[in-house]
């Protein structure tokens, strides 16, 4: 009989849904999602595989959005290497955010350091929670 190993797999796997969405610079924060833009976003990730779908709405304009490519995750330090997306100017960057997961809330916040510190003057956090 031969061995089985069971392969690691990502705490990301699976499919998660943007529950919110804030821009915060300095003491001000705002809520962007759901707040000045509607709509949804499904976020999925397998293997060393991520991709996004969705739309906003936003002062009755619809906008689709979507993306994809490899990922790197070593603790927090989470990189996305952008083989497609909906707006072009991401197309073949490395994007470098900080990614935790709690229960089932994952929390993405950019943009970062090198050394994947937060860049507290002004940045982001998305919040998205485990699809079932």
């Amino acid at each position: 009989m031969g061995s089985c190993t069971q392969e690691k797999v990502s705490p990301m796997e699976g499919a998660w849904k943007l529950a919110y969405e804030y821009e915060i610079s300095g003491d001000s924060t705002k809520l962007l999602f759901p707040g000045t833009s509607k709509g949804s976003e499904i976020k999925m990730w397998t293997g060393d595989r991520w991709a996004l779908v969705g739309v906003f709405i936003q002062d009755s304009m619809l906008t689709d959005n979507f993306g994809g490519g490899k990922f790197t995750l070593e603790d927090t330090n989470y990189q996305e290497i952008v083989d497609y997306h909906s707006a072009k100017e991401y197309l073949g960057q490395t994007v470098k955010l900080f990614l935790e997961i709690k229960h089932d809330t994952l929390t993405q916040i950019w943009p970062v350091d090198d050394k994947g510190e937060i860049i507290k003057s002004h940045y982001y956090m998305e919040k998205w929670v485990r699809m079932e």
